[in-house]
């Protein structure tokens, strides 16, 4: 973990809070206040390690007591779990014994954490493949993974990092809060998600990274796997509410709890192995290009699926539709539109100007002349822009919208009563889809999408410099054409742009061209997967290669 460069009223502010939430009664009090956000008490990995990053920046007074509460508990008593992976310590007299079921003993509610931690190592482990957390050199008895019964900081419970494996990974050990009354969710149920919660934290800091960076990433995919392994318990319903107020947050400034859904969407429409590829591409990448990457290898990108993952959103409670988008759509909140407009003939187009992967939620409401009927319309306007989310999260950038009360004003064809039109600055980064009247008239992948479209054949793909040869391009072109090459980065950056004489190429004696790897400055590529689009006429080819470096 690299020290941020955080202020001395910063470093305060971080201590003062992580001290208040570690004082039983002051994090119990607050549970109980009336403005109790459960986000805010859901997980300690986020601060417990953001303090473990910048402990010596602290003063030495601050140091003596954040080492004594980032340090593994001492406990009465412990025992290992059914299946042998887990060391369990916990006291059997004092103020914090296991009472998640106060008509269990204290031996009994043990063992259903036992029991709990068994499952969820069963499904993440064994199931989802996922590698089990390092061990831990023989640290709290032995190499068994071990878990601390406590007050967890006032948290649900909390991952902890310790020994330093190198490449940003952590041996950890977790607290879980010894009684979780007075939580979202209470009891053995909050239990329950909370081992499964903070055991992928082990597995993501252990054998992955521990980027304080992408703790929206951690975080999301984290309650998903409650979820995933509890479907049952649901206590994620009790974050998504910040999200649905606000879908023009864009997904890596959310807590992660809000956003749950996104994982839940990924493993709905491709399966849970996409979320485990994005982890296993982190150590090396940022969290956003992790997900754009990973959806490429789906034959898929992030600007498609989270237009479509907007439309989802929209489908819920009376919205939601029996055996379609999300299964548990009834019992989620209702999106909240961006903006709310009363259309009339020759309104003026909408300007947004929101940040790089984010949502606008436009909702027209249009009394439809001589009769006694009002049509809804939602534009969901989805930026996509995977580079700007990581690089420029502070930009905004802005768009034209315009409805048109008949089909043919607009180049977007609607019904045949409404038609709109859209008008952007790179537009590969945006998707467009509407709603009128609950019906989803229009689903865009990209913005005036692309009919015509072929794939071609690629050689070398995998591209190595070592080789020291060209990449070559089968294309449907006749010999002498001139075409238009563009070369993407997976953040949808072009770094090259040229034409080309189509010619013979050395794959099976067909048409195509031939590029000599480099950007537009003569420079070699950095390693990693590029999108290019080649355009002869009306006709587009694209698809993806692998350079490596």
């Amino acid at each position: 973990m690299v020290a941020q460069d955080l202020s001395r009223r910063e470093l305060d502010s971080l201590y003062n809070k992580f001290i208040r939430q570690n004082d039983p009664e002051i994090s119990n009090s607050f549970r109980q206040n009336q403005s109790y956000n459960p986000e805010d008490m859901k997980c300690g990995f986020g601060i417990a390690n953001q303090i473990k990053i910048n402990i010596d920046n602290f003063t030495t007074e601050q140091q003596l007591k954040l080492r004594k509460l980032l340090q593994r508990p001492d406990k009465q008593t412990s025992i290992v779990s059914p299946f042998g992976k887990f060391r369990i310590h916990y006291d059997t007299t004092g103020s914090v014994i296991p009472q998640y079921d106060i008509t269990l003993s204290t031996d009994e509610n043990v063992m259903q954490v036992a029991l709990a931690l068994d499952s969820a190592y069963n499904f993440e482990v064994g199931y989802l493949e996922y590698p089990a957390p390092p061990a831990d050199n023989g640290a709290g008895g032995d190499d068994l993974y071990d878990i601390y019964i406590t007050n967890a900081g006032g948290d649900y419970g909390v991952t902890k990092s310790e020994l330093n494996l190198g490449g940003e990974k952590y041996t950890s050990f977790i607290e879980i809060h010894y009684s979780l009354d007075g939580f979202y969710t209470e009891g053995l149920a909050a239990m329950r998600v909370t081992v499964a919660h903070e055991l992928h934290h082990a597995i993501q800091m252990g054998n992955y990274i521990l980027r304080f960076d992408d703790r929206f990433f951690h975080e999301l995919t984290s309650t998903a796997m409650e979820e995933f392994v509890f479907d049952d318990v649901n206590d994620y319903y009790g974050y998504m509410g910040s999200y649905f107020n606000t879908p023009e947050t864009p997904l890596p400034q959310t807590s992660g709890y809000n956003v749950a859904l996104w994982a839940i969407y990924l493993r709905d429409n491709f399966d849970y192995d996409i979320i485990k590829s994005q982890w296993e591409l982190m150590p090396t990448t940022r969290a956003m290009f992790a997900i754009n990457n990973s959806l490429f290898e789906y034959g898929s990108s992030f600007t498609r699926e989270f237009n479509k993952f907007a439309i989802w959103l929209y489908y819920t409670k009376h919205r939601a539709v029996p055996g379609a988008y999300f299964e548990e759509a009834v019992n989620y909140p209702l999106l909240q539109f961006t903006n709310s407009i009363d259309f009339y003939a020759g309104i003026p187009p909408t300007e947004g100007f929101p940040k790089a992967a984010s949502h606008n939620f436009l909702q027209y409401k249009i009394s439809v002349e001589g009769e006694i009927r009002t049509d809804t319309l939602i534009s969901i306007i989805s930026n996509g822009d995977v580079q700007s989310a990581v690089n420029s999260s502070g930009s905004t950038f802005p768009f034209e919208y315009q409805l048109f009360n008949n089909s043919t004003s607009g180049g977007r064809y609607l019904s045949e009563d409404y038609s709109s039109s859209f008008n952007v600055q790179n537009p590969q980064f945006w998707s467009v889809s509407e709603i009128l009247n609950n019906i989803v008239v229009r689903s865009d992948t990209i913005i005036n999408p692309i009919t015509n479209i072929s794939e071609s054949f690629v050689f070398p793909n995998p591209y190595s410099y070592s080789t020291g040869s060209n990449i070559n391009f089968s294309i449907n072109a006749l010999n002498g054409e001139i075409v238009d090459l563009n070369i993407y980065t997976s953040g949808m950056e072009l770094v090259f742009s040229s034409q080309f004489l189509v010619q013979g190429i050395p794959i099976n004696n067909s048409f195509g061209i031939k590029w000599n790897p480099r950007d537009n400055f003569g420079e070699k590529l950095a390693s990693g997967v590029y999108i290019y689009v080649i355009q002869n006429g009306e006709e587009i080819t694209k698809g993806k290669i692998v350079i490596f470096n």
